[in-house]
């Protein structure tokens, strides 16, 4: 953990700590980066959650870690390489995140024999979809939904969504209030429509580069994030 620590700190010019250290694993973390390392016996995960305009080399992080790692422990086979992108497109409300959802399913409105004498109607679409090569060597699980933190409204007045400068009084805190909300969708939405991509290759060979698979696993996930977002309706 120190010659981790030494090492993260030297590449990105950001202090490192441990949070934890036992013999069932540890965790380091940079606040200042928002990204965390966790590794035990059976994964190691190198997580970054982005602040603002803050930049680290997120794959250049991860190849040192891999190998600093690895290097100690004299590891030679892994059984996956996995790279995860979560986008989301935020909303201000539950409702509008589910609403969301309904505009990107890839197939039209879906209904239940009877829904229409029932009344029911489409609310939300989740979905996962796995794509692999016929070896299983190489895949990519794709989910895409709404999500919500516990404290998003379900709904928003929809006074709030007007124009200030056509509100009566209130103009001022109105504007102030909406470049928050727009801020907030930005940075950390409390409700919204999510793509989760998955990349991942099985059983990679000894010779695989991390780098080379993070770049591969890029490219991917901007193919299917873009083939999500080109279904909408």
């Amino acid at each position: 953990m120190l010659i981790l620590e030494k090492i993260l700190a030297e590449e990105t010019n950001h202090p490192w700590m441990p949070q934890e250290t036992a013999p069932a694993g540890a965790r380091i973390i940079c606040p200042e980066l928002n990204l965390a390392i966790a590794f035990h016996s059976e994964r190691l995960v190198v997580d970054c959650n982005p602040i603002g305009d803050r930049f680290c080399d997120f794959d250049a992080i991860a190849v040192t870690t891999l190998a600093t790692i690895t290097g100690r422990f004299d590891l030679r086979d892994w059984r996956r390489f996995g790279s995860r992108h979560v986008d989301v497109l935020g909303t201000d409300s539950i409702d509008e995140a589910e609403a969301l959802s309904l505009k990107y399913a890839p197939s039209s409105d879906w209904r239940v024999p009877g829904s229409d004498e029932s009344g029911f109607t489409a609310r939300q679409y989740s979905s996962t979809y796995i794509f692999e090569l016929p070896d299983r060597s190489k895949g990519a699980s794709v989910r895409t939904g709404p999500f919500h933190r516990m404290w998003a409204p379900a709904q928003l007045d929809e006074r709030l969504k007007s124009p200030p400068h056509l509100l009566p009084k209130g103009q001022r805190e109105a504007l102030l209030d909406q470049l928050k909300r727009a801020k907030q969708r930005e940075q950390s939405p409390e409700a919204g429509f999510v793509i989760d991509v998955d990349y991942y290759w099985v059983w990679p060979p000894q010779e695989a580069k991390v780098k080379d698979f993070l770049r591969e696993a890029k490219q991917e996930a901007s193919r299917f994030q873009a083939a999500v977002l080109s279904t909408r309706r």
